[in-house]
């Protein structure tokens, strides 16, 4: 069986360090694997992309620890989702809502928690009653839905001619994520040349990769490009751009979580 990490803990301190070895107490033989530990605290539309952008890579009754925004309260109730044939152990946060979007999960369990009960310990304790086979509808009480949050979308003007959108997520490298989706940019186009707006630049193409950029004649280290990545999600990137070498296109050109980008075409 595998088990996931997601943690706003960082990296700094002994705290998923402990996190393992108190698993490994438990289940010696399990896999552990990080996706995450430097989800930004709080931050839900961030902790919902990189998991949402991970899970489907594991196989399926994998189990993803969810300890990013992950303290208790009558509001905020510790649950087990069963959705798309992967476990889910999180706090009712929000976070799970964001990453089913519109689809609604084979199962939500409410899981049975004493006051000042710490989160990492209940979710541990899950983690092992699944592992050993406990039926999920055993563990806790069925609830008919998660915890909802206004997600960030992207919005198609009345003319269809503009999708106004938002950054949701900036990588270690400073490639800035967007929520405007290849689907979407497709379904809009109908063969029409377009211009990629935010701040005060401009870009006129979206390429394939990297690679596709580099073959350009023109290309250079630190130019502006656009792909859809992995997710599906439009990426604006500065090719080999990194802090050592002058900066990443979140430092340089200004864009951060929530800043606005726009697609409009002509």
């Amino acid at each position: 069986m595998i088990i996931t990490l997601t943690s706003d803990f960082g990296l700094k301190d002994h705290y998923v360090g402990a996190l393992k070895g108190a698993i490994y107490s438990k289940l010696p033989t399990t896999r552990l694997v990080d996706i995450s530990h430097e989800i930004s605290p709080f931050v839900l539309q961030e902790a919902a992309y990189v998991i949402g952008s991970a899970y489907s890579y594991f196989p399926d009754k994998t189990i993803h620890l969810v300890l990013a925004d992950a303290e208790f309260t009558p509001e905020k109730r510790p649950i087990l989702v069963s959705w798309n044939n992967h476990y889910f152990l999180s706090a009712d946060s929000g976070i799970l809502s964001l990453i089913t979007a519109d689809q609604q999960p084979e199962a939500i369990i409410e899981l049975p928690f004493e006051e000042n009960e710490d989160a990492t310990e209940l979710f541990i304790k899950a983690a092992v009653e699944l592992v050993n086979g406990k039926f999920i509808f055993e563990m806790g009480k069925v609830i008919p839905s998660l915890k909802e949050v206004q997600p960030l979308k992207a919005v198609v003007s009345e003319d269809k001619t503009k999708i106004t959108g938002n950054i949701i997520y900036v990588d270690r490298f400073g490639n800035a994520i967007s929520n405007i989706s290849k689907e979407l940019f497709e379904q809009l186009r109908g063969g029409r040349n377009f211009d990629i707006l935010f701040r005060n630049y401009r870009i006129t193409k979206i390429h394939n990769t990297y690679i596709n950029y580099s073959s350009e004649k023109n290309a250079e280290d630190g130019g502006k490009l656009a792909i859809f990545n992995r997710s599906g999600l439009l990426e604006i990137a500065l090719y080999k751009g990194n802090q050592r070498s002058g900066g990443t296109a979140s430092s340089l050109l200004g864009i951060e979580y929530e800043s606005s980008i726009s697609i409009v075409f002509k």
